[in-house]
């Protein structure tokens, strides 16, 4: 059974994938900053626990800091994470949304390339900022 429900998530973590970049346009999507943001990759880990949506945001650190972008976490996981979760039947307990100045590679160390992170929970529709 554990097989069985390992491939259905699979599928689904990449519906979830396909979901956000159908809706979007993976492009331009538009925040409170109006920063370019475009979607890079949806992550999953921990069997569903803790899911993770990676997004290319050039211009942070240069037309913008992290003050400027702040708002633009919670309209992200808002308006595209939380409908993306709900088309695919996912409820993790944790979402982390990253913004990073260049695409890179899930995980590498690059001290070089600004990036921020915020880390929600999903409750009631929304997504509720976690402090870490």
């Amino acid at each position: 059974m554990k097989i069985g429900v390992q491939v259905v998530y699979a599928v689904c973590t990449l519906c979830a994938t396909s979901v956000l970049a159908a809706e979007t346009g993976a492009d331009n999507i538009p925040v409170p900053s109006g920063q370019a943001l475009s979607f890079i990759e949806f992550i999953s880990e921990a069997e569903g626990d803790t899911v993770r949506f990676r997004f290319l945001t050039p211009d942070i650190g240069t037309a913008f800091d992290y003050i400027d972008v702040a708002a633009d976490f919670q309209t992200v996981c808002d308006d595209q994470v939380i409908p993306v979760l709900d088309a695919n039947a996912l409820a993790p307990s944790q979402i982390v949304l990253s913004m990073s100045a260049v695409d890179i590679p899930f995980g590498e160390d690059r001290p070089d390339i600004l990036q921020f992170f915020e880390i929600f929970r999903p409750e009631n529709g929304t997504c509720i900022w976690e402090e870490f």
